[in-house]
């Protein structure tokens, strides 16, 4: 799978879609439909799809021909022979239609699935995005937009058949008559002109629709994901404010496109209806003056009739387009996101691993901090400063970027290593650390060493309590985020899972926030044993966890 260009956006968080990616809607689009193969097996069906709407203008023609050289002339053997051409004629039509249709599908699924593994790959990318997107953002687009990108694998091979049904269409017209043939031939140009015209305002309307939809799901997943813990707060009232406001503006957005939809698809059969009709009202004065026999009106009839469907197909080829590039803007403004970090250019080899140095390093607009953790250490640091405190975290894992100063693990500053290695021997897990959906055995095995067990760290987070308490205990089943369990419960888990992991660097971000003051007593007595050969930071401002500590600061 090709590499994903990171490439900076022009605007983050607008009123708007987001716009400016390097990466191309174009280049999503075909990204979806014409690599890894999937460009031949379109045209395939494309050919497919041709041969069906082929077949499909010829039938009229056929049907003309049974008229004027069997019903007319009274010839039975004619007549067989040509209801034998109709017969197979319908048999091409069936099974091309077939052929193509699973062709198509196939390329869609495909591409599509190629589309989710690209943002997927953004989306875990260890560099982060900048700026962040709400996980129900990027689900959104991985699902809905992704799937609406490789389904213009249909509008393009379907209307590329009908422009294939109109010009067989029109040869027909051509042998039965130059004028008839003459009018298909020059009047489908305006009329194709005129109605890609009408759908412009659709295309716009399209992608701030598809963007308001998204924003309002992405804020519903998110919502859904944290409603414990708005309840327990009390913000239940306000997040639901908040949620109503950006569903109304979506619904409001959805009305206006879904009205212009609306005139769009009456234009289109006006437009087309209107045609037509001068096609059929040519041929029947034809007809009439003996220019042209009953078989060839009956043709001329029959193909105006055909021209309805190709011709309302090759019209809605814009509204088809508009959606996929709506979808694709999106998707190529996620893929497009910088990182949040840099990555190391020659990332060097990690040496002394077993202590970390902090110089001058400004985090959240704060003062600068020094800072000294060595083997066997537990630093303690008190800050009132939430946001300061996360920063620590992020910028000790990497997830950002300090505005001054430098940060050594060992004798290496940490943007100099890969940054699979640095999170291999510094774990800062955030505060409101996630766990896994499995068992609750697969939770806490996820960072620890392979063929490790884990007793005394699951013992030491007092985790034992937790495991016995539940019915098939570290066979129990977890539900996403690990929303199946109590908030104490969850967060004695995930510090099982920190201390099992034996980082020679663990950063602990209050890890007993959500405990009973013995639970919390026999947590930091483990945390104590379990630590004792390592370097470890508790950022908290507990008094029983702070008695453990080596040395205290105060920020």
């Amino acid at each position: 799978m090709d590499p994903v260009p990171s490439t900076p956006l022009l605007s983050a968080e607008t009123n708007g879609p987001p716009t400016g990616p390097a990466i191309t809607p174009r280049q999503v689009i075909t990204r979806a439909i014409a690599s890894e193969g999937r460009g031949a097996k379109l045209a395939a069906a494309s050919v497919g799809f041709t041969g069906h709407q082929v077949a499909e203008a010829l039938v009229p023609v056929v049907i003309g021909a049974v008229i004027d050289r069997a019903v007319a002339t009274s010839d039975a053997a004619a007549l067989g022979k040509w209801i034998l051409v109709l017969g197979i004629l319908f048999t091409g039509l069936l099974l091309s239609w077939r052929f193509a249709a699973r062709i198509s599908d196939s390329v869609t699924e495909h591409g599509a699935h190629r589309l989710r593994m690209d943002i997927a790959r953004r989306g875990l990318d260890p560099h982060g995005m900048s700026p962040r997107r709400m996980p129900g953002e990027v689900y959104s687009i991985a699902t809905s937009d992704a799937g609406s990108v490789a389904g213009f694998t249909h509008t393009l091979s379907t209307k590329l058949a009908a422009a294939c049904g109109v010009l067989t269409a029109a040869i027909s017209l051509l042998v039965i008559s130059v004028p008839l043939g003459l009018l298909v031939i020059l009047g489908t140009p305006p009329v194709l002109a005129l109605m890609q015209v009408v759908s412009r305002p659709l295309e716009r309307r399209a992608e701030t629709d598809q963007w308001q939809g998204a924003k309002a799901g992405a804020l519903a997943a998110d919502l859904l994901s944290g409603l414990r813990i708005l309840s327990g707060i009390g913000a239940g009232d306000a997040a639901a404010q908040r949620y109503r406001g950006a569903s109304r503006t979506s619904l409001e957005a959805t009305l206006r496109a879904q009205r212009y939809q609306a005139m769009y698809s009456a234009a289109n059969v006006a437009i087309a209806g209107a045609f037509l009709a001068v096609i059929a009202y040519v041929g029947g004065r034809m007809a009439a003056s003996g220019s042209i026999s009953v078989g060839e009106f009956v043709a001329v009839v029959g193909l105006a009739q055909f021209l309805r469907g190709p011709l309302i197909d090759i019209i809605y080829f814009g509204a088809g387009l508009a959606r996929a590039r709506a979808s694709a803007n999106r998707v190529a403004a996620l893929l497009g996101t910088t990182e949040a970090v840099t990555p190391a250019g020659a990332p060097v080899p990690l040496n002394h691993s077993e202590f970390l140095t902090l110089r001058d390093v400004v985090l959240a607009g704060a003062s600068p901090v020094d800072l000294d953790v060595k083997r066997g250490e537990i630093i303690g640091i008190v800050t009132e400063n939430a946001a300061w405190a996360d920063a620590l975290v992020d910028a000790l894992a990497r997830r950002i970027e300090p505005s001054s100063g430098t940060i050594h693990l060992g004798d290496n500053a940490i943007h100099e290593l890969h940054i699979d290695e640095l999170r291999t021997h510094v774990l800062a897990a955030p505060h409101d650390a996630a766990l896994f959906i499995g068992t609750v055995g697969d939770s806490i095995d996820a960072l620890a060493p392979i063929g490790r067990r884990n007793d005394e760290a699951i013992a030491a987070a007092a985790a034992d309590q937790v495991i016995s308490a539940l019915p098939l205990g570290l066979a129990t089943r977890v539900t996403e985020q690990g929303n199946s369990l109590s908030g104490g419960q969850r967060q004695r888990i995930a510090l099982a899972r920190a201390l099992a992991s034996e980082a020679p660097v663990l950063v602990l971000h209050d890890p007993t926030t959500a405990v009973d003051s013995v639970t919390e007593a026999r947590i930091a007595r483990g945390i104590a044993e379990v630590r004792g050969a390592h370097a470890t930071i508790l950022l908290t401002s507990s008094p029983v966890l702070l008695d453990i500590c080596d040395r205290v600061i105060e920020l």
